[in-house]
């Protein structure tokens, strides 16, 4: 199956998974649980990653990776590329981090660019027995994926990048790894036409955005039942900005014009149409489930703090920050 025919993902490939990833130097792997992850061991001055391709995180006490954290306990935040902190300028500068200042508790950053609500309930699957609290700072994995998919009815979530691991998936396992190897592949046998589902049209997006809020809704579900007692659970939308939801910044729009087409994508108004919708299905949904939501709407946020639409700069990260340790600070102590 052709990629370019599958989805969307001419902007992606050239820019090896997004844009903001350029200025990192840092690619996207294949991880045999979470789909894909970030390079491990990544060091430089911007972004570092540990062993399982997570980003580190500063606190009072040092840095803080996936092991180091789990000697000590502590917060997890849970996400995609917003909570990863995608246009953070340091690891310091993510709101993982910034939430370690103010609570004095290590914070570790699972969150996954490109991920959806799946792959964010499996990153935090080894980590959840020693957590205190749970941030889940999320929302656009799931409601992207599901409006973009050319598979709305499948029954996991779906991917970003779907028309890549569709085109990766049609290869044998061991014939994969054979090839990257450098093996070439056997001729194909049989009819080789492409047969890629037709692109959405936006005539059932109401049933889009309700089946991503279950999705959502259903991996939340399961995070209430997997975690110890008297653990927190926050659920934190991220926010979505654009010159209808804030007045965006003479800097944010001096460094990215925010009138561009979403990642890419020319049917902006779809995907902004339809966002607070799916922002009220999930806020009725977790107060069904006793779990805070709190909505991080971009209108919260002053001054420059829009690398893009979702990405939040450190200023946006230490701002979110303090609006998820208030929202903390009126939980109940278990």
């Amino acid at each position: 199956m052709a990629i370019a025919h599958s989805d969307h993902e001419s902007l992606a490939l050239q820019h090896r998974g997004g844009v903001l990833l350029e200025r990192y130097d840092i690619d996207l792997h294949l991880h045999p649980s979470l789909g894909f992850t970030l390079a491990k061991n990544h060091r430089s001055e911007i972004v570092n990653t540990d062993s399982e391709g997570f980003r580190h995180s500063t606190s009072p006490f040092g840095t803080v990776d996936s092991h180091s954290w789990l000697a000590h306990g502590g917060g997890l935040v849970l996400g995609n590329s917003t909570a990863f902190g995608l246009a953070a300028d340091r690891d310091s500068g993510t709101a993982a981090s910034h939430l370690a200042a103010l609570t004095g508790v290590r914070q570790l950053n699972l969150a996954l660019v490109a991920a959806n609500s799946l792959q964010e309930l499996v990153a935090s699957l080894p980590y959840l027995h020693a957590a205190s609290t749970v941030v889940v700072f999320s929302g656009a994995g799931d409601y992207w994926t599901m409006m973009a998919t050319r598979t709305p009815d499948s029954i996991f979530v779906p991917v970003f990048f779907e028309g890549t691991f569709a085109s990766l998936s049609s290869i044998p396992l061991f014939q994969l790894a054979a090839l990257a190897a450098g093996t070439p592949l056997p001729a194909p046998e049989g009819d080789d036409e492409d047969t890629a589902p037709p692109a959405p049209d936006f005539g059932d997006a109401e049933h889009r955005v309700a089946t991503a809020a279950q999705r959502q809704l259903r991996h939340l579900t399961a995070l209430t039942r997997l975690v110890a007692p008297g653990t927190r659970i926050l659920f934190c939308l991220q926010p979505f900005a654009t010159p209808r939801t804030r007045d965006i910044d003479p800097e944010e729009q001096r460094r990215f014009d925010f009138e561009e087409p979403i990642f890419g994508r020319k049917e902006n108004s779809a995907y902004e149409q339809y966002w607070d919708s799916f922002a009220t299905l999930v806020s009725d949904g977790c107060a069904g489930l006793g779990v805070p939501f709190v909505n991080l709407s971009a209108d919260l946020f002053t001054g420059y703090c829009f690398g893009d639409q979702f990405h939040l700069t450190d200023e946006g990260n230490r701002q979110a920050a303090i609006l998820i340790h208030q929202a903390l600070q009126a939980l109940p102590t278990p």
